[in-house]
Parts: structure tokens; C-alpha cells; sequence
């Protein structure tokens, strides 16, 4: 699947970009609006019928690829859908670093040992993943 950057009609260079979601959210601060980003809602929205993560924000300046998943606890569910999000997108954004980011409800310290989390950030490093209970802010 790809999205275009023709395609996207929002602001591109916006000071924050909020991806919220039955009290959680991810809030991304662009200061002074200097980065090109956008932001797509794909979970029921351009992404039908199959699994993904909740939202997708992409730097275009900085080739950044943001996977935002807002779930309520289940860690594990949340590593399949930020993995269907990078497998639908992987062709469209091979250029770009992939981040993911899982804002939950209430984090178990048990789904964050468990093996299919760590065995996702032995995949995709450590640094690049984010986990947090209700917010997230991050300057990109």
C-alpha cells in the first residue's frame, strides 16, 4: 500500500501532531513547524479489513516513520498490529527509520518480559520502541 505525498491534504508543518485514541495519545512536537510530517489515521480508515496499528506519522525531512499503536493493556496484540502496519507499508517506506511507539491504558510488567516483546525489540532495536501508560510526547 502506498501513500503519496501528493495524496495528503493536511498541514505538512504543523507545531504538534496529536494521534489520541479513548484517552491515550501520542503527541509529536515539531518545533517551529520545521519538519514536513504527516499524519494518517489507519486502522479502519486507509487500512480495511486486516490488521494495523491505530496511526502512522511520517517526517518526510527527517525520513522518520512513526508506528503508533493506542491500546488498553494487551502488549502483545499491540507488537502484532505495529507489525502488520510496517508490513503493509515496508515497500512504500523502505527509505525510512521505523520507530513504534505503544501507548497503553495500563502497562504489565509481565507483557514487557514476555517473549514476543522482547523478541520485537531484538528485531527492531531496543531504541526505536516506546512504551508508556495514557501519553506519550516526543519532539520528532
Amino acid at each position: 500500500m502506498e501513500l503519496r505525498k501528493e495524496e495528503y491534504s493536511g498541514d505538512i508543518h504543523k507545531k504538534v501532531y496529536v494521534s489520541a485514541e479513548k484517552g491515550r495519545k501520542h503527541i509529536a512536537n515539531n518545533p517551529a513547524g520545521q519538519y514536513e510530517v504527516r499524519q494518517y489515521r489507519l486502522d479502519g480508515n486507509i487500512v480495511k479489513n486486516m490488521m494495523c496499528c491505530d496511526f502512522l506519522l511520517l517526517n518526510d525531512s527527517c525520513m522518520n516513520a512513526y508506528y503508533i499503536e493506542l491500546k488498553g493493556s494487551d502488549i502483545a496484540h499491540a507488537v502484532e498490529q505495529l507489525e502488520a502496519g510496517l508490513r503493509i507499508f515496508k515497500e512504500s517506506l523502505k527509505n525510512y527509520t521505523a520507530f513504534f511507539r505503544i501507548v497503553t491504558s495500563k502497562t504489565r510488567t509481565q507483557d514487557l518480559k514476555s517473549t514476543k516483546f522482547r523478541r520485537f525489540q531484538r528485531t527492531m532495536g531496543k531504541e526505536r520502541i516506546i512504551v508508556k501508560t495514557n501519553e506519550i510526547e516526543e519532539t520528532l
